[in-house]
């Protein structure tokens, strides 16, 4: 069973988790179908030989056809499960694209955050001197709109650097 992600941890984090998580429960299950999948091929198979060996054996009769007419019925079950698993084998591939794109994300938002921090912290010139408490109470509070501006231009920073490096790719 695989292990919930820490809600302490960050999202990109947990993000990247789940993904990871979704690629290993993903591998299982194609394992498993790779096995349904050979049975139903073996299905196929033997019901087609039985058809031949009883066409060869038994005179014409009733009961013959009735019993060719069921195994043939088994080797149609037997195509419907190979179709179905053809279909399984498709939503896992899109599963897959999904779970690329959930850690994509995750990989973003870390060089987000990381960029952001990088550029919101505050210089270490700036803080070298710890202010005295008359400071404090004379400073003016920063307004949460001037806030939001700043981190607003670091975002828009950010996603500019990375299109120029795609576009010098």
């Amino acid at each position: 069973m695989p292990d919930k992600p820490n809600q302490d941890q960050p999202i990109p984090d947990q993000l990247i988790q789940i993904a990871n998580e979704q690629e290993g429960g993903a591998e299982r299950v194609i394992s498993q179908i790779e096995v349904v999948q050979s049975s139903f091929e073996e299905i196929q198979s033997l019901a087609r030989e039985c058809n031949e060996i009883l066409a060869r054996l038994m005179p014409p009769s009733e009961e013959r056809e009735s019993l060719i007419s069921k195994i043939e019925e088994i080797g149609i079950h037997a195509d419907n499960g190979m179709y179905n698993v053809s279909g399984v084998f498709d939503l896992f591939q899109y599963q897959d694209i999904v779970r690329q794109k959930l850690e994509k994300v995750g990989h973003r938002l870390i060089d987000v955050s990381d960029y952001i921090q990088a550029n919101l912290s505050p210089k270490e010139e700036a803080t070298k001197h710890a202010p005295s408490g008359r400071d404090i109470l004379e400073r003016e509070g920063q307004a949460a709109d001037k806030a939001k501006d700043d981190a607003d231009a670091v975002i828009a920073e950010f996603f500019a650097k990375i299109r120029n490096q795609k576009q010098a790719k």
